[in-house]
C-alpha cells in the first residue's frame, strides 16, 4: 500500500514538472527553391542537377520550364501565404533567369519577399525588384548573357559575376560548372529571409 502511494506521488511530481518544462522548439516551415529551365528543357542540364543536389540536402524544390512562370509565381505565393514555406529562393537559366525575376516582381505586388535569386546567363536585360534580399548573377559578357541591374528602391545585395575569362564555360555549361554549383548550393542553404511578416 505504501509502495503504491509512493508511485502515485512520483507520478504526480513527474506530471507537474513536465508542465513547467521548457517547450520544445517549434519546427519552422521550410525553405523552398523554385527552379526554371531555359528555352528548351534539355539546354539547362545544370538546373536539373541542382534540383537533385537540393533533394539530397532535403531542401524542397520544384522545377519547370520558364514559360510556366505565372503558375510558379502563384505556387510560391500560395506556399508563403499558407505558411507551408517560410523562405523563397528562385533559380533560373537563360530565359528561366528572366522568368525568375518576373516571378519576384509578381510576388512584390503581393508583398511577398524573396530571400535569394540565382540567375545563370540571362539573355534579357532586367532589374531586380525591391522585395529581393540577395541576387547572384553568373553570366558571360562575351556571349548572350547580361548583367542584372538594380531596380527602383532595391536595397539588397546584388552580385554580377562575369565568367568570360573561363574558356570552359559556355551558355549551357555555365549551369553545370562545378565551382559555380558549389557556391550556389552553399548560398541557397544559407538564404533564409521570411517571405511574409514584418521586415
Amino acid at each position: 500500500m505504501i509502495v503504491l502511494r509512493l508511485f502515485a506521488v512520483l507520478a504526480c511530481l513527474l506530471v507537474a514538472s513536465s508542465s513547467f518544462a521548457a517547450p520544445l522548439e517549434r519546427i519552422s516551415p521550410r525553405q523552398k527553391v523554385y527552379l526554371l529551365r531555359g528555352f528548351t528543357n534539355v539546354l539547362s542540364p545544370g538546373i536539373d542537377q541542382l534540383a537533385e543536389e537540393l533533394r539530397r540536402q532535403n531542401v524542397p524544390n520544384t522545377i519547370t520550364n520558364h514559360a510556366l512562370y505565372p503558375a510558379v509565381a502563384q505556387e510560391a505565393l500560395d506556399d508563403c501565404k499558407s505558411g507551408r514555406v517560410s523562405s523563397i529562393v528562385l533559380v533560373g537559366h537563360s530565359f528561366g533567369a528572366s522568368a525568375a525575376i518576373a516571378i519576384a516582381e509578381k510576388l512584390q505586388q503581393e508583398r511577398v519577399r524573396v530571400a535569394l535569386i540565382v540567375t545563370f546567363d540571362p539573355v534579357i536585360k532586367s532589374a531586380v525588384p525591391a522585395n529581393v534580399r540577395h541576387l547572384q548573377n553568373f553570366y558571360l559578357s562575351n556571349g548572350a548573357g547580361r548583367p542584372v541591374d538594380q531596380g527602383e528602391r532595391f536595397r539588397g545585395q546584388i552580385k554580377n559575376v562575369d565568367l568570360k575569362s573561363n574558356a570552359d564555360v559556355g551558355h549551357i555549361s555555365i549551369t553545370t560548372y562545378p565551382a559555380v554549383h558549389k557556391q550556389v548550393l552553399r548560398d541557397i542553404l544559407a538564404a533564409h529571409t521570411p517571405c511574409s511578416g514584418s521586415r
